[in-house]
């Protein structure tokens, strides 16, 4: 069996990567960082649907998070790791636990190739917060009962399959971009957990419990931002938890 991460070329796949390497008992087999970039199409598309200025806004937003993540994550070391393109590219052993975190989509070819399955680590409580920018999403709606991250069964069907692990973090007041890398702290050590509990008694050792109906979220768009930020003082932190 190997310990297999796959995540994408940023400050918080990287952290992901050291942090776990880190409070592992034997480290990880191996990390896979995802180098590739979205299609012209893909932004073309994107283009179309919301047009130019929300277009520019959310390439705008994804960076931000990134920053915002970064300045506050705590230095880590990188393990060695290997680069693909595409996770689509990557080959996986019959008995490896595979687990990921922001990659590109993953197609059901890849699955069906993979009988132990593929993990992936969502920066939002399923089912509740599915899609993207499930922070920010769960700020806006001042649902601060459902902050938090889920590790679950990846399937065809885009952050719908069972649910491995689930944690509920209390809002301190960090702007989505930190709640983020808030999240992904909090996410380590049980992860980590769960992994050492494989090593020891192989993959019975993982429980899984089917999602209920959920609702998607898509990129927040310019009005959609100005409207979280302007009601960013009420009601106060303390209260929202």
């Amino acid at each position: 069996m190997n310990i297999v991460l796959v995540t994408h070329d940023t400050p918080l796949g990287r952290y992901l990567a050291g942090a776990l390497n880190a409070s592992l008992e034997r480290g990880l087999d191996r990390v896979i960082l995802e180098r590739g970039k979205p299609s012209a199409r893909y932004y073309w598309r994107k283009l179309r649907r919301v047009g130019p200025v929300n277009a520019a806004f959310q390439y705008w937003l994804a960076g931000r998070f990134n920053r915002e993540a970064a300045e506050n994550l705590p230095p880590t070391e990188m393990p060695d790791y290997e680069t693909s393109e595409d996770v689509n590219e990557c080959h996986f052993g019959p008995d490896d636990l595979v687990i990921g975190f922001g990659t590109s989509y993953v197609k059901a070819r890849t699955l069906e190739a993979m009988p132990r399955g593929f993990l992936n680590l969502h920066t939002g409580f399923l089912p509740d917060y599915r899609g993207v920018k499930s922070e920010f999403w769960a700020l806006y709606q001042h649902a601060f009962d459902r902050i938090g991250w889920t590790l679950h069964y990846m399937t065809p069907r885009l952050d719908a399959g069972d649910i491995v692990l689930r944690n509920q973090v209390p809002w301190q007041g960090e702007s989505p971009g930190a709640l983020r890398a808030e999240l992904l702290r909090d996410a380590v050590p049980h992860i980590s957990a769960l992994i050492e509990a494989v090593r020891a008694r192989g993959f019975d050792a993982i429980s899984r419990s089917p999602q209920g109906e959920g609702q998607y979220f898509s990129a927040p768009r310019l009005g959609e931002w100005i409207d979280w930020r302007m009601g960013l003082r009420s009601p106060e932190p303390s209260a929202k938890v």
